[in-house]
């Protein structure tokens, strides 16, 4: 699993990303070690229960960075991967909550960030359950630093939906004035999702918004899946098989979740669980198909603002 993949990030001291060279290491590291199914092996051992040997790629979020950096490298590899894409970028040209929180931290850093939110903020806007839900579940293999951790689990998983797209589009605006990015430098187009279905990569659906689908009630969580695969489909121009769940960790979909993504004619969706996939896994939980985070294999540290993390 990947997200951002790109060179050292210009202005951004903080920014937490996989260096794009790492990228490469890593994928020389894997491909010396293990074969890499096509995706009609990966679909067919679902169907037939036989988990074909290897390993896929999987790339979260539909940054730019997929197109400019991993596209290139993949297919002078001659690879393929998953690309899992939000898409109310595509609809309205905005920059989704979760990833204003990533610019909010790698612009201040997590104290100042999490200062900031202190400021205007209070615990009454936070859902105890959710805390108790979701504390220790979260950030599990990501090296943050306190600050960060409690600033990211805050703002992405306590606070209430009421009040949290208010309270980050606040703290964006006190933190990049009138000079944030635009949602066009951060996300892909339709025209470079379309070339990267024709080169081989498959498209699936991030949902629409990048919300916790447990938080959300059961036409919400259809509104998310529906819309977004209808979207991506007018854009390749074929129907979307695929899923990933937003932040995709425990207790962040429910089995009602996995029964709407079935009944829509979604075949497979991938959490974030770090195990291998099984036969198993195809048979009895199609829409829980756990995956690794880069950052738990040789070289898919992650990178901050212009360093670069130590040879593994």
């Amino acid at each position: 699993m990947y997200h951002y993949v790109r060179p050292a990030p210009v202005g951004l001291p903080y920014f937490r990303y996989l260096h794009v060279d790492d990228f490469c290491r890593q994928l020389d590291w894997l491909q010396a070690r293990f074969p890499f199914p096509s995706w009609e092996e990966f679909r067919e051992g679902g169907k037939t229960g036989a988990a074909p040997e290897g390993v896929v790629l999987t790339f979260d979020d539909g940054f730019r960075d997929h197109y400019e950096y991993v596209l290139p490298e993949l297919k002078a590899r001659n690879l393929w991967g998953f690309f899992f894409i939000p898409t109310a970028p595509l609809d309205s040209a905005v920059i989704l909550d979760v990833h204003r929180v990533h610019l909010i931290l790698g612009l201040i850093g997590g104290d100042k960030a999490l200062q900031a939110l202190r400021k205007i903020t209070d615990a009454s806007i936070i859902v105890v359950a959710y805390t108790d839900t979701f504390r220790d579940l979260t950030y599990t293999h990501q090296t943050n630093d306190d600050a960060t951790a409690l600033f990211k689990k805050t703002l992405n998983y306590y606070i209430s939906y009421e009040y949290r797209a208010e309270v980050i589009a606040r703290l964006f605006k006190d933190v990049y004035g009138d000079g944030p990015p635009t949602a066009d430098e951060i996300y892909l187009s339709s025209n470079q999702i379309r070339e990267m279905a024709d080169a081989g990569m498959v498209i699936g659906s991030h949902g629409t918004n990048h919300l916790v689908f447990s938080r959300l009630l059961a036409d919400e969580q259809r509104f998310e899946i529906s819309d977004s695969t209808a979207t991506l489909g007018g854009i390749i121009g074929n129907s979307i098989e695929t899923f990933c769940y937003p932040y995709g960790g425990a207790g962040t979909f429910t089995d009602e979740t996995q029964t709407i993504l079935h009944d829509h004619g979604v075949l497979y969706s991938f959490a974030v669980l770090p195990e291998d996939i099984n036969a198993k896994d195809f048979s009895e939980r199609p829409h829980a198909l756990p995956r690794y985070n880069c950052n738990q294999f040789p070289h898919g540290r992650a990178s901050i603002g212009g360093s670069s993390p130590p040879a593994a």
